[in-house]
């Protein structure tokens, strides 16, 4: 694999399942379908994931456009992982 410099990187991560967390502390899974030279990121069937203790709920949010200066994680999810085990999932209204 070739280096490629800045935001070009992440074109190979066009179309996978990504989870970003916010300089807000939002954390997003979604679809990557778009970047531009500053960052910033365009997400499809896109998810905002509320933490409370050891149990997580998940809101549908759709199309998500967050700018790049508000990025504070980004990471490709993997199907099957194991951290799923250690939280139990509750809908959001609990």
């Amino acid at each position: 694999m070739n280096y490629v410099p800045g935001t070009a990187s992440l074109i190979d991560d066009i179309d996978k399942k990504h989870l970003v967390l916010l300089r807000d502390g939002r954390t997003l899974i979604g679809y990557l379908r778009s970047i531009d030279q500053f960052a910033n990121l365009v997400f499809h069937q896109t998810v905002e994931r509320i933490h409370v203790g050891k149990k997580f709920g998940d809101i549908p949010r759709g199309i998500f456009i967050v700018r790049g200066e508000n990025v504070v994680l980004l990471g490709e999810i993997v199907s099957g992982n194991v951290l799923l085990v250690l939280f139990l999932c509750v809908g959001t209204t609990n």
